[in-house]
């Protein structure tokens, strides 16, 4: 098969709808597709592409727009690799350039959707400019119960509807990992440790752990915290652990390669990350991979329970959810884990099993082919095949 991926989202740019995309492609190259993807420019990207398994081309651009040039070049790159199928890294906003590809190939689109598609429900005119993408569309995939729920409907009826959640390399996130390096390396030793691994954006929750950790410490003698990834909120997060009393208590690791990440989730007692929706539900945690990173690992994990993040955790049984809204409620259910190692110990256990069993990108990878290959053709009638100089952009 012969795909052409069209997408803003890849390395090196750092994110989870990046790694999901990634992930996919490097998937699809090892069994035995061709790939070619693309994308826009971003700073180390000759790099990356050097080593892709698949062949990127970039147009000069910072971000990709649903534009009559994009039409003109993806369409050209279906012509010159053949393609079977067009996969859009994110259905909004490039699936509309599904509708011209179409007309002009006759080759059909899939789009993945990450949760930004719910937010453009809330937005002026998202929820049109969706049914439009759908209606050019031969299939959708939903990231959760939840996106699809709250997206199936604005996609409407003419594409497919397709559940396709993240996944783990099992060959890198196991229950073998040890996270006795970074331990080490942080000076933490022994010390009862909370991890939380995320951008550093105010939705993710890192503040209400920072504010929880004084009592986890009375509760806990020697607790600490590590906050692994970079964002904008670093300095506001430092200032509150300084306020709070807990500076030399909380380890700021910065954005860790990749390769590292496995060791800093098992370096955990607990993996916390009580996400929060924000504007309104614009913001909102559609599915959280971390969670099943730091399952993957045998780490039990505190997750605000919003969005998709109930697909991504067994309540009760592999990890605790919480109202992330609730610092209370966060500093209850991480206090209980860390007062009572057998129960966190077996809860990591069971989320460790039931990762390696539901979550590995060779089963994802599997599924994905059996969506691509099951589609009959572009979305069909005036609004599937309708040119790109008259599609509401």
């Amino acid at each position: 098969m012969r795909v052409l991926v069209v997408t803003n989202d890849l390395p090196p740019r750092v994110g989870g709808i990046q790694y999901y995309v990634d992930q996919l492609g490097r998937g699809l190259v090892s069994a035995g597709d061709e790939v070619v993807l693309l994308g826009s420019s971003s700073e180390g990207a000759d790099a990356f592409d050097r080593t892709a398994p698949y062949e990127v081309v970039r147009e000069r651009t910072p971000v990709l727009l649903p534009s009559p040039t994009v039409a003109r070049h993806a369409t050209r790159l279906v012509e010159a690799v053949g393609a079977d199928v067009v996969l859009f890294g994110a259905a909004f906003p490039l699936g509309i350039l599904a509708g011209p590809i179409a007309e002009r190939t006759g080759v059909p689109s899939l789009g993945f959707t990450h949760g930004l598609e719910v937010s453009a429900t809330r937005m002026p005119g998202g929820s049109a400019m969706l049914r439009a993408i759908g209606n050019r569309l031969a299939a959708v995939t939903y990231v959760s119960h939840w996106c699809e729920e709250h997206l199936r409907g604005a996609f409407g009826p003419v594409p497919d509807h397709h559940l396709l959640p993240p996944a783990v390399e099992p060959g890198e996130f196991h229950g073998a990992v040890s996270g006795d390096a970074v331990r080490d390396r942080h000076g933490i030793g022994s010390a009862p440790l909370v991890v939380c691994v995320s951008r550093l954006v105010e939705r993710k929750g890192q503040d209400t752990l920072i504010d929880c950790l004084p009592r986890w410490r009375r509760e806990v003698p020697g607790t600490k915290l590590m906050i692994v990834g970079d964002g904008p909120h670093r300095g506001s997060l430092q200032r509150r652990a300084a306020d709070r009393g807990v500076s030399e208590h909380v380890v700021f690791t910065g954005q860790v390669p990749g390769p590292e990440l496995p060791q800093h989730y098992a370096a955990a007692d607990v993996f916390a990350m009580p996400c929060r929706e924000r504007h309104r539900g614009r913001e909102v945690e559609a599915f959280g991979i971390v969670f099943i990173q730091a399952q993957a690992v045998g780490v039990p994990v505190v997750a605000g329970g919003i969005g998709g993040v109930p697909d991504a955790v067994r309540d009760g049984e592999t990890g605790l959810l919480v109202d992330g809204t609730d610092p209370d409620a966060v500093a209850d259910a991480v206090g209980s884990l860390l007062s009572d190692p057998d129960r966190s110990s077996a809860m990591g256990r069971l989320g460790a099993q039931w990762c390696a069993r539901e979550f590995s990108w060779h089963a994802r990878t599997r599924e994905l082919r059996g969506i691509l290959a099951g589609l009959d053709g572009p979305a069909t009638g005036p609004a599937g095949t309708q040119s790109f100089d008259s599609a509401p952009v």
